[in-house]
């Protein structure tokens, strides 16, 4: 005796969630969605038992009103056929409890809904006979229930249900009229009043309006079916396509940022978060501004609709460390074409810049040790000639003191160019050493040992950490010469004191690739940051009695090393020099 209004297309099967392609995600969405399936048939006989109070309560309001209208004292609820009447009511009231009582615990929804079509079909048979059978003004309880049976997910509910109920109301109503069972006490409207065409005439209405009905009721079963199959359909290829969307993000190895137009960071990927060391929770609804700064005047020159093809900007990580970004951006419009955000794409290009200034400087500085070696060779010849000259004036006869005074000055600034002679051709041609696996820890250890009790200035403090067994494939004595030079410029950027830390450890990198790194760290004046990029230039020195070859020919012997060399200074703070080489096994 109950209808309820039906639950919405997505009661049926629930969304599939992301990764619903995997077969193993699949049996476990296909578990969660039968679970969800219960829920809504247990939502739905929620919905027949709320509307079976209600109706059973318009009913009692409806009996209540009649017998006022008859009886002022209400003294016809009082007699048998009114105490009939209410305890069928009471009996629905007490079935709906007890039905709200069970409902957790029952396994099977579906067939508990049956058993409560069942009960109400028995009650509202008994409330036809009470009023009259065939000429009963409650026969449309019938049709409610048929209608109910249309929720249900079973293909033949509302037959089977419509079945029930023609057969109970031809049954009662003919059985009440042969009398083949008896009257409730009281009652007023008996089935046998009915002329033989009568009762045909209100069975076969009714039988006509059931029909219709559940042909109605069918009708609306299978098309819901049909679009709880499609929806079903419709739901796992959405779950592939975003399983696939999401796959797809997630692999990106550039960076990916939803914005709104304010710069509100709405969505990020993990790449995004990588580059820009933070985490997702930390960026989503914070402004996208405080990690990339240059970003917004690229923006507002496009505007809000516009695009951005490519640009680079600079970038802050949390640790400080700057980053170099290309990036591109697009409007984000939503359903209507309105533009409510960016899609902001970004590649991290640190490194890329990094090894271009690199190219550069090796390509530059090849060209000037091409040159240099040239005139190295020019210079030296005739050096040699004004050198032997010199020494022979010296040892003529005659000469007064200023004459010999001038001779040693000569004699000194040709000592002096020709050490540059010399650096310029270490520089330009590096001495060959045959290559051999060295253990860096031992050699940095004993070029360390060296310089602290031959080298070290007065006040400075040499701090060694080494990892053991970190080899690389070298020449010891270039590799000697370059820490040296790190050691000794380390001491003098430290004329009132200091400490020089020298590490050397073994470092995984990205691809499993393993490296040796030897960092050189001083305390002392730094360098400025517009000379960063020329300090491995030759003749470049920020030292006044430097010839400005020194780091030049470290960066060189690097390279011939298939090694890399960087540099991190702030004025005031100190300088770290880091070296990193291929890794080899010693064993």
């Amino acid at each position: 005796m109950a209808a309820a209004p039906r639950p919405s297309a997505r009661s049926w099967l629930r969304l599939i969630p992301i990764g619903a392609g995997d077969p193993v995600l699949r049996t476990a969405t296909m578990a969660r969605n039968d679970a969800d399936r219960k829920a809504d048939l247990r939502q739905i006989v929620t919905y027949l038992m709320l509307f079976r109070v209600g109706v059973a309560t318009l009913l009692l309001f409806s009996v209540v009103a009649v017998a006022l209208s008859l009886d002022a004292t209400l003294d016809s609820l009082s007699g048998s056929f009114g105490r009939f009447v209410s305890s069928l009511l009471a009996t629905t009231y007490v079935a709906s409890i007890a039905y709200a009582l069970t409902l957790k615990r029952i396994r099977n929804p579906a067939r508990f809904a049956y058993v409560q079509l069942a009960v109400d079909l028995t009650l509202i048979t008994l409330l036809v006979h009470a009023t009259g059978g065939a000429q009963s003004a409650y026969t449309f309880l019938f049709l409610i229930d048929v209608v109910a049976a249309a929720l249900l997910p079973k293909r033949f509910a509302v037959l089977s249900v419509a079945a029930a109920a023609a057969i109970l109301m031809v049954g009662i109503s003919l059985a009440g009229y042969f009398r083949l069972v008896p009257p409730i006490s009281g009652q007023t409207l008996f089935p046998w009043e009915l002329s033989h065409q009568e009762l045909l005439v209100r069975l076969v209405v009714f039988l006509a309006g059931l029909a219709a009905v559940g042909a109605l009721g069918v009708n609306l079963s299978t098309q819901t079916r049909k679009a709880g199959e499609q929806i079903v359909r419709h739901q796992q290829l959405a779950g592939d396509l975003a399983s696939l969307h999401q796959n797809t993000i997630r692999c990106l190895s550039s960076g990916l940022v939803t914005t709104t137009l304010d710069g509100t960071v709405t969505t990020i990927n993990e790449a995004a978060c990588e580059i820009l060391g933070i985490g997702a929770g930390a960026a989503v609804g914070q402004p996208l501004a405080e990690r990339i700064p240059g970003l917004y005047s690229v923006l507002n020159e496009a505007g809000p609709v516009g695009s951005v093809r490519r640009h680079e900007v600079d970038a802050v990580r949390p640790d400080g460390s700057p980053r170099r970004l290309g990036v591109s951006a697009t409007p984000l419009s939503d359903h209507t074409g309105q533009v409510t955000g960016r899609v902001i794409h970004f590649q991290d290009l640190t490194e890329l810049r990094r090894m271009e200034l690199q190219v550069q400087r090796a390509e530059r500085l090849a060209s000037i040790g091409r040159l240099a070696a040239g005139i190295a060779h020019e210079i030296r010849n005739p050096l040699a000639s004004i050198s032997g000259s010199v020494e022979i004036l010296r040892t003529l006869p005659g000469a007064d003191a200023d004459t010999r005074q001038l001779i040693d000055i000569a004699v000194r600034e040709v000592e002096r160019l020709d050490r540059l002679i010399r650096s310029l051709l270490e520089y330009a041609r590096p001495r060959g050493e045959e290559r051999q696996r060295l253990d860096l820890s031992e050699l940095v250890t004993e070029i360390c040992k060296a310089f602290d009790q031959e080298k070290r200035p007065q006040g400075v403090h040499l701090v060694v950490e080494t990892d053991p067994g970190v080899g690389v494939d070298g020449a010891s004595g270039q590799l000697r010469q370059v820490l040296w030079n790190l050691l000794r410029n380390a001491a003098d950027a430290m004329p009132g004191g200091g400490t020089v830390r020298v590490i050397v450890e073994r470092q995984e990198m990205t691809g499993g690739a393993i490296e040796a790194v030897l960092s050189v760290t001083d305390t002392g004046v730094g360098i400025p940051q517009d000379g960063l990029d020329r300090i491995f230039e030759p003749f470049y020195s920020t030292k006044p009695d430097g010839t400005g070859l020194g780091l030049a020919t470290v960066a060189r012997i690097i390279e011939d090393h298939r090694g890399t060399i960087g540099t991190e200074s702030e004025p005031g703070r100190g300088t770290t020099f880091e070296l990193r080489f291929p890794a080899v096994d010693l064993a």
